[in-house]
């Protein structure tokens, strides 16, 4: 189960450039289509992106996910350092806000902290939920987004 601990512990920062590969990737997979061509070309052409009123080819809404499996070792990674075990592991839910835009080409650093840990019993099961907190902050060290990550761990 969670090592509580580990409440309040940051995460070592992680800086990552957003690839406009990695959008389209992203995007062709939630948007269940086979090909760069089926996707919203805001996503992939930068004409068409400005011409949507965009600076450059923007991120979809939910793509900000993708950096936690980037950075510190990935999911496992922050699983273990947790203490958290994978075969237990639930990501209940994810929560987005917004203080600017992140474009493909953007230098991006990740900070992460374990802002809460708490126990429960559902279904005469024993729920460990621990919740992450992660600011993005761009090249010219603006906050653009802030997300919190809601994990939860199932007990025997």
């Amino acid at each position: 189960m969670a090592d509580r601990s580990k409440l309040g512990m940051e995460f070592p920062a992680y800086t990552f450039t957003i690839e406009k590969d990695k959008i389209i990737e992203f995007v062709i997979a939630v948007s269940q289509k086979n090909s760069e061509e089926q996707i919203n070309l805001i996503y992939c052409d930068e004409e068409a992106a400005q011409k949507a009123g965009y600076r450059g080819i923007p991120i979809p809404p939910t793509f900000p996910t993708c950096s936690f499996f980037w950075t510190g070792g990935g999911l496992m990674g922050t699983a273990k350092i947790l203490g958290i075990d994978l075969s237990r592991l639930l990501h209940r839910e994810e929560e987005y806000e917004y203080f600017g835009n992140i474009y493909a080409g953007d230098v991006i650093t990740r900070k992460m902290k374990v802002i809460d840990m708490s126990k429960k019993i559902t279904r005469n099961r024993l729920v460990e939920v621990t919740i992450l907190e992660t600011e993005l902050t761009n090249q010219h060290g603006e906050l653009v987004l802030k997300t919190r990550t809601k994990l939860m761990e199932i007990g025997i």
